[in-house]
């Protein structure tokens, strides 16, 4: 059944700066979205201060607009505390809601009274009903579904009893929501934690060919896909892109929201204008009915516009549509792109422009920056309509009554009115007065004017207009701010810490979980039924990660007593399913899995894909075997959790980003007809360090992109530990002998990396 409501459908903005968010307001969004200078995902954009917030939440409240503020990284035990005050701050301030991706923090968030509306991040990697059931529990109101989630997976999440957000435009990441390591093992800057170097942006070879942007995604355009989205139940089409420039948040905010008005039927022009603002080869979002080949653009990883004409003999363009002085173009050679450009001219054929690079004849020229546009959307001003009514009598004090959307002042003059001896006000003066509201949020519409025969000064009327819009403002935002009362006794950043700090760990308080032995434990990854035999009598944990997830693989390893490590990007049913014949236990790399064997009362693993960075996220695993400790902490962070049951990958193959779109596709133009996955699949970077691809498969297909060198910090470690390693003879035998206490000296003989154990990620 259809869940069209075009009056429920939410415009959700982008607003990495004062600049972007005035230009939502005003071409027409429901809401912004916005960071402050901490535990916000895009670290890199203006974003705003604690001094200058209230201002701007103000202002949003002033034209009906909500404000989530995104405190949405990763946080470390150290920085907890003062992301619950962060939290509790802009909750004081009258955000409409947050937008958080610490699991345990949303369960914090949902104790503070309502209305509060409480966003799970995408980054939670939510992609089905399993996952959103979780979060509902922990007192999320509303889940940004993963990007990769198709239409089926969205409409559960719908119909769980939480509301559905989904992104409609904008950028997109080629890894999992939430499941990129890359930029962090790489270089040290976290996307987990808003500092991102986009990585997937550069030239790669594949298997050593020619270098392309093998791992650039395409921008989101979803003006064929909204109806479908609003169908399946989504409440809120987000828009991403805080790093952009204002103008994109104005076009893609009108647009969307006239698509929605229009029964979402999209303008002749609409794709042409979102394209000219920034596009990088746009993607209709087929991924929502099953086809993710369309996610790579390969050629370029910019801003590549709308085609113009090209080059001509006299290096001058050749358009097929109108340039202006001032617009911004590129020149392609085929698909290369060679320079940038800026229009000297006005008109079609023979425009002179000023290009950064030699350019010859033939070569495409490409829009980039459709100047006019942009002034267009930058000077549109949502304007509130105010009725109004003017009255003034002799010996009395002048009353100047504004009524707008419900909200209702009437302003006393500070004076009082004479009698006219001379010069007589007009009605035609006073509205001719009033309506010069200026450089205001405001246009005065009716005008009713009840005077006598009086003597008024224009700068009497104009001081009343002044002081009563004044009034409006503050009274219109006061009318906003009223669903808020119950804020006025909320708990503190420090009650809402102290209550969560006092929680258990496995039936333990934390003191108790500090101060016991924790017993030295060693978990071993097998990929094939041979490791899981050699390592079975010496692993305390088994784990089996085998590219294939089905009944024939897992009863055979049922023997064994393993875990099975699912992939981060399941199909939740189908697990479900398998799970509940076979009653095994599974390492879990998604909220949606522990669902699952919640549900089954099978044992399970928390595992690295559930980004564990600090004890209150632990803790809510509680049930849980045991835990891996986040891959971006060092062997110092760890040791500073309380719950020091957890388990630290060591030894083996980094995971750096999983994909559900398929590499072998993009690389090889294979179609699943003619699966080439069977193939060797290296990515090569400019620097010469080698990726490869690997495949795993539930009911569909996944990817995962491994680092050329292994983690290996055997030289480093002296002493028993709770270690997660992938199988090896040589390096079972060292950890063996590390948890007897026992040093054997081992060291890896071929090219390794300590991935972030010693050096803290940013």
């Amino acid at each position: 059944m259809s869940k069209l409501n075009n009056a429920t459908t939410e415009i959700l903005a982008p607003a990495g700066s004062a600049e972007q968010l005035t230009a939502a307001v005003n071409n027409g969004c429901d809401s912004v979205y916005l960071g402050v200078d901490c535990f916000n995902a895009r670290m890199k954009a203006p974003n705003f201060t604690l001094d200058n917030l209230p201002h701007w939440i103000d202002y949003c409240h002033l034209h009906s607009v909500k404000v989530y503020v995104a405190i949405n990284t990763s946080l470390k035990n150290d920085e907890f505390k003062t992301a619950v005050r962060l939290l509790c701050q802009v909750y004081k301030m009258y955000a409409d809601g947050v937008i958080l991706t610490d699991p345990a923090l949303i369960e914090i968030a949902a104790q503070l009274p309502k209305p509060f509306d409480i966003v799970a991040s995408t980054q939670l990697n939510v992609h089905d009903g399993w996952g959103a059931r979780f979060l509902k529990k922990c007192g999320a109101t509303t889940v940004v579904c993963a990007r990769e989630s198709n239409a089926d997976e969205i409409a559960q999440i719908a119909d769980s009893g939480i509301n559905a957000e989904c992104f409609i435009h904008g950028a997109t990441c080629v890894s999992q929501s939430g499941q990129c390591l890359f930029s962090a093992m790489v270089g040290g800057n976290s996307g987990n934690r808003g500092l991102c170097a986009q990585p997937c942006r550069k030239l790669y070879s594949v298997n050593g060919g020619a270098k392309r942007y093998m791992l650039s995604a395409r921008d989101l355009c979803g003006l064929t896909a909204a109806k479908q989205l609003a169908e399946i139940g989504v409440h809120t089409f987000k828009i991403e892109g805080r790093n952009r420039r204002a103008e994109y948040a104005g076009i893609t905010s009108a647009i969307y929201k006239r698509l929605v008005k229009n029964n979402y039927i999209p303008q002749s022009d609409d794709h042409t204008c979102l394209a000219k603002m920034y596009n990088r080869a746009m993607s209709t979002l087929s991924y929502l009915n099953g086809d993710n080949s369309d996610i790579i653009y390969s050629e370029t990883c910019n801003h590549i516009g709308v085609k113009a004409g090209i080059i001509d003999g006299n290096g001058q363009i050749n358009s097929d549509i109108e340039l202006h002085k001032g617009d911004g173009v590129k020149v392609f050679d085929v698909a290369v792109e060679v320079c940038g450009g800026t229009v000297l001219s006005n008109g079609r054929q023979g425009v002179r422009a000023e290009f950064s690079a030699p350019v010859h004849s033939g070569m495409t020229v490409n829009l980039t920056t459709d100047k006019m546009l942009c002034e267009q959307i930058l000077q549109t001003k949502a304007l509130l309509k105010v009725d109004a009514e003017f009255v003034a009598f002799p010996d009395s004090n002048a009353v100047l009554s504004l009524y707008c959307n419900g909200t209702e002042i009437n302003y006393i003059s500070d004076f009082v009115v004479p009698a006219a001896q001379n010069s007589v006000a007009t009605s035609e003066e006073v509205v001719e007065q009033l309506q010069k509201t200026g450089n205001s949020y405001y246009t005065m519409r009716n005008i009713v004017v009840k005077i006598g025969n009086v003597f008024l000064a224009k700068s009497q009327i104009n001081e009343m207009r002044r002081q009563a819009l004044q009034m409006l403002t503050d009274a219109i935002i006061g009318d906003y701010n009223s669903q808020f009362v119950n804020r006025i006794d909320a708990p503190t950043a420090d009650d809402l810490f102290a209550k969560n700090n006092s929680s258990v760990v496995n039936g333990k308080t934390k003191s108790d979980a500090r101060n016991e032995c924790v017993k030295p434990a060693l978990a071993v990854i097998c990929y094939n039924e041979d490791d899981l035999r050699s390592a079975q009598p010496c692993a305390d944990i088994l784990i089996y990660k085998h590219s294939e997830i089905n009944y024939d693989v897992l009863s055979s390893a049922a023997q064994f007593g393993c875990f099975v490590d699912l992939p981060s990007f399941s199909d939740n049913d189908y697990i479900y399913k398998l799970f509940g014949q076979l009653q095994m236990g599974a390492v879990c790399h998604n909220l949606g899995q522990v669902e699952v064997m919640r549900a089954l009362k099978s044992p399970y693993i928390a595992g690295s894909g559930l980004n564990i960075f600090n004890d209150c996220i632990a803790r809510q695993f509680s049930d849980a075997a045991t835990f891996v400790y986040s891959l971006e902490l060092t062997f110092d962070e760890i040791d500073k959790f309380e719950n020091k049951n957890g388990l630290i990958f060591t030894d083996g193959s980094i995971t750096l980003m999983k994909t559900v779109h398929c590499p072998f596709k993009a690389a090889f133009g294979c179609s699943c007809n003619n699966c080439q996955a069977h193939r060797k699949l290296t990515y090569t970077d400019e620097m010469g360090n080698r990726f490869r691809f690997v495949r795993r498969r539930d009911s569909r297909c996944t990817f995962e992109l491994l680092n050329g060198n292994k983690l290996s910090v055997a030289a480093k470690l002296n002493c028993a530990g709770r270690y997660m390693i992938d199988y090896d003879p040589s390096v079972v035998e060292h950890y063996v002998n590390l948890n007897k206490g026992f040093n054997d000296g081992y060291t890896e003989t071929q090219p390794y990396t300590r991935g972030r154990l010693f050096a803290k990620v940013k």
